[in-house]
Parts: C-alpha cells; sequence; structure tokens
C-alpha cells in the first residue's frame, strides 16, 4: 500500500473526499431509479468506488471483483443436501441405486441370510436433485438425507433413544453415517428439512385414520394428541436451534437452507379419501403443521440460518385437491409393508415446486 493510500486511512477523508462520497451515494440512488445497472454490478461498482475514494485507488479493482451473487455464494464449493424423507425425496419415485432395497423382506433366495437394508430413497427428483443438475455446483453434490431421519437420541422422547441420523449412524438404514459429518470448510450450501419424525407426526397420522374425531370418545386422535404434540414441537426448538449453530461451525463458508412442511391435505377437506381421514382431522393435522412450520422459522431466526415455507405454494394441490402435490395412502408398500412409506409425501411435482422456491431463495435470499 502506497504511503499516500496509509495517510488517508489514517487521517480519515478530507472534506474533499466527504464531498466525493456524498456525490457517489446521489450516483447509487439515481442508477438504481433509472435501472441503468443490475444489483450485482451495482454491489461491484460502488464497492470499488468507495475504495479508491478512501485510499486513493490502492487495489480498489480488486475489491469490486470480490463482490459475489448470493447465487454465486451457494455455488463455489460443494452442495450438501440433508434431512428426513421430505428432503431425500420418498414418495417422488426413481431412487438413487442403493437407497431402495431390504434383503430381509426381499423373496429372492440369493438374499437369504443377509440382513442388508437401505430404503433412504433418494430420489433424482427430489428438490435437491433438482437444485444441483439446474445449477454449477463446483464442488458436486453430496446427499445424505434419508427417510425416517431423526435429529438425534435425546430429541423424541424414549421412543427414538436408539436412533437418529443427523449426529449418529442411521441404524434403520445399512451404510449410512451421520449426515452432519459430511459437512466442512468446502461446503458451500446445506439444504435441510428435519423435524417431522422427531416430533412423531406418523404416529399421529397413523391414529387419526384408526379413531378420527368421530371415533370413539376419549380415544380420538386429537384428544391424544393435541397437547402432545404442540409440546413435542416446542421442545424441538432448541435443539434445532443448537443443531444450525453446529451447522454453522462445521460449514462456515456455507449458506444454510431449512426447507419446511407443506400442508397435507386440501382445503376445503375432501372426502373420502383413502386415507380415511375426517375432514375435521385433515384441518387439524394442516393447524399442526402451520405450527411446526412457525417453531421451524423461529429456530431459523434465532441461530441465524435462512427458511423456506412451502405453505403458500401447495395451496390448492393438497391430498384430495384436483391437481395433489402429495401422495394419497397408497396400501401396497415395497417388501411386506402393508402401505408405501411415500405415502404423504410430496411426489415429483412436490419437489418441482419446492425446487422452484429454493432456487429463488438462493437467487433473492429472504430471511425468517
Amino acid at each position: 500500500m502506497s504511503a499516500r493510500a496509509r495517510s488517508t486511512r489514517e487521517r480519515g477523508a478530507t472534506g474533499l473526499e466527504y464531498v466525493a462520497l456524498i456525490a457517489l451515494a446521489l450516483m447509487v440512488v439515481t442508477a438504481i431509479l433509472v435501472g441503468l445497472v443490475t444489483q450485482t454490478d451495482l454491489a461491484g461498482r460502488t464497492a470499488a468506488a468507495v475504495c479508491r475514494v478512501i485510499t486513493a485507488g490502492e487495489d480498489c479493482e480488486a475489491v469490486g471483483e470480490r463482490v459475489e451473487t448470493a447465487l454465486e455464494r451457494a455455488l463455489w464449493g460443494t452442495y450438501v443436501a440433508m434431512g428426513d424423507s421430505f428432503a431425500s425425496g420418498e414418495g417422488a419415485g426413481d431412487y438413487r441405486e442403493g437407497t431402495d432395497y431390504d434383503k430381509r423382506d426381499d423373496w429372492n433366495w440369493d438374499n437369504w441370510g443377509s440382513d442388508d437394508h437401505n430404503r433412504c430413497r433418494r430420489s433424482t427428483s427430489s428438490y435437491a436433485d433438482r437444485i444441483y443438475s439446474g445449477n454449477d455446483f463446483q464442488g458436486g453434490l453430496t446427499m445424505v438425507s434419508c427417510s425416517g431421519a431423526l435429529l438425534g437420541a435425546d430429541v423424541g422422547g424414549e421412543d427414538f433413544e436408539d436412533e437418529g441420523a443427523i449426529y449418529q449412524d442411521n441404524p434403520q438404514h445399512t451404510g449410512e453415517a451421520p449426515q452432519i459429518d459430511a459437512l466442512d470448510e468446502e461446503t458451500s450450501l446445506v439444504t435441510m428439512s428435519i423435524g417431522g419424525n422427531d416430533v412423531g407426526f406418523a404416529s399421529v397420522l397413523m391414529d387419526c385414520m384408526i379413531n378420527g374425531q368421530r371415533g370413539i370418545p376419549g380415544f380420538r386422535c386429537q384428544e391424544k394428541w393435541d397437547d402432545e404434540l404442540g409440546d413435542r414441537i416446542e421442545d424441538l426448538r432448541p435443539q434445532l436451534v443448537e443443531l444450525y449453530r453446529d451447522m454453522q461451525e462445521r460449514a462456515p463458508n456455507a449458506r444454510i437452507v431449512i426447507m419446511g412442511y407443506p400442508r397435507l391435505f386440501h382445503e376445503p377437506p375432501s372426502e373420502p379419501l383413502n386415507n380415511l381421514l375426517f375432514t375435521e382431522d385433515q384441518i387439524w393435522m394442516n393447524q399442526k403443521a402451520d405450527q411446526l412450520n412457525a417453531m421451524l422459522r423461529e429456530a431459523a431466526r434465532e441461530a441465524g440460518v435462512e427458511f423456506i415455507d412451502p405453505t403458500s405454494a401447495f395451496i390448492g394441490h393438497g391430498i384430495g385437491s384436483d391437481d395433489p402435490w402429495l401422495n394419497d395412502m397408497d396400501w401396497g408398500g415395497p417388501g411386506i409393508s402393508l402401505y408405501d412409506p411415500g405415502s404423504f409425501h410430496p411426489n415429483a411435482e412436490g419437489h418441482a415446486a419446492m425446487a422452484e422456491l429454493l432456487q429463488r431463495q438462493l437467487e433473492d435470499p429472504q430471511y425468517p
């Protein structure tokens, strides 16, 4: 740095330089109003111009060159896709090889005696795969999201004490290491959907199918779960804040974007549905999805990460609509399963909609 530049920084800007800064500010405002430059160009030009006024031009062009767009900040390194079945693409079909098999319930005699199993069901139609294929990530895609994933053993109560996928090996699927281990300093983007399994949404859905609001008094699903589910959602928030901050430490150069959950059912509800849920229970489940998303938004805000709520995008496309982006109950599952685990999950169209939301967020970040 020249002596003049050092002297300028030490003594501060002179009156003439302040006049120059004011003139520069007026030029910037004018450029915005008349649309002469893009937001990206404006950021680069402004940074370089301010630098020239203050430092007499020392290395100022390099300052402008270092300014990146929001999208570029997500693309320079590796994209790591974390989370549960809503992130992996369960229900969207086209599953990646090695993520949709279970030799324990495969009747092929060659598999007898084998307990290898992995039904993470990572779909090439998932929102993560769509984002990866539509952008130029310099470090590639690492997809560790997995159906059934949980935050960890300390979330969800004793029923989950031996499970977990974010911080632990995933015991439900062969070969699945802790998801968070995929993060490092070369990670430029992390996306994640997590929390639905931890609060037990699948169990609640099954209970409502068996004994809904018009069922046996004293055993109806809403009576059983309303307070309990609300408490679980609130108890999960500090755990998520801790997780998000841990992710920031492990991937300090990455943008972290949390994808919320869509409402499952069309409003007004439609009966009958394959899942046998009464209209009252469909409305109630949608309300609980809203409650979960509100908590996810607050956790993201507290930790300083980005959040996307897909609720509005799915309006008119819930289960029971004329154009559903989610799967109703499918009673034919893989292997010996009574139902397909892709039930109540976004289909390929739903993931396309979430990918569109994510792309907008990457290009024009909106914070909680």
